[in-house]
């Protein structure tokens, strides 16, 4: 459906209440997540780095990336905003937005995933290939976090399968999904950015 009031240089797709919803949190959680990371990496952004300091170099190289993906990220949620507000709302429009909620349960968990460690060695290091913990003369076997590292990616990827074609749920599965964003990059900001700063 489209409307057909506009000029025909000027037609705007419709969008269903949970379309423009999902839309609405999209741009929430880009221009959010964008200020955050912003925040998060000027301390190794605006570091005075002194001479021979590859690892400080390093970091302010990353931070500058993050910095420059984030300011990506506040355009594209504004602009998200601007444009879903322009629409208007339709039972018969577009609820493609909900995709995007999809995606973002998905990548949230994922990352929780990714941050949950592989192992755990009592004593020595990990050795990938024997998967044992070496500690010479001897070995022992790890404490195994794989099985939830499996099964949180399973989790994020079902649900977000779930959530991105279930526009119906969008008022419980929004929530959600920005929990799982804020849990996943939250982990990954504290880690890597402000852990690494202090």
């Amino acid at each position: 459906m489209r409307d057909h009031r506009a000029g025909p240089a000027q037609i705007v797709a419709e969008v269903t209440r949970e379309g423009a919803l999902a839309a609405y949190t999209l741009a929430i959680v880009l221009v959010v997540s964008g200020v955050g990371f912003i925040g998060a990496s000027s301390d190794e952004l605006w570091r005075r780095c002194r001479r021979a300091a590859d690892a400080c170099d390093t970091s302010a190289a990353a931070a500058g990336l993050v910095t420059l993906c984030s300011i990506g990220a506040i355009v594209a949620g504004l602009g998200l905003y601007r444009r879903v507000r322009r629409r208007p709302i339709d039972p018969e429009g577009s609820s493609r937005f909900v995709i995007g909620l999809g995606v973002l349960f998905a990548l949230g968990l994922l990352l929780i995933a990714w941050r949950i460690p592989a192992w755990t060695c009592d004593r020595g290091r990990f050795d990938p290939v024997l998967d044992l913990c070496m500690h010479p003369p001897k070995t022992s076997d790890p404490t195994s976090w794989a099985l939830l590292k499996r099964a949180t990616a399973l989790l994020g990827l079902a649900g977000g399968t779930v959530i991105a074609v279930s526009p119906r749920w969008v008022r419980f599965t929004a929530p959600l999904a920005v929990l799982a964003w804020a849990g996943g990059a939250g982990w990954l900001v504290i880690e890597t950015l402000v852990a690494d700063g202090t």
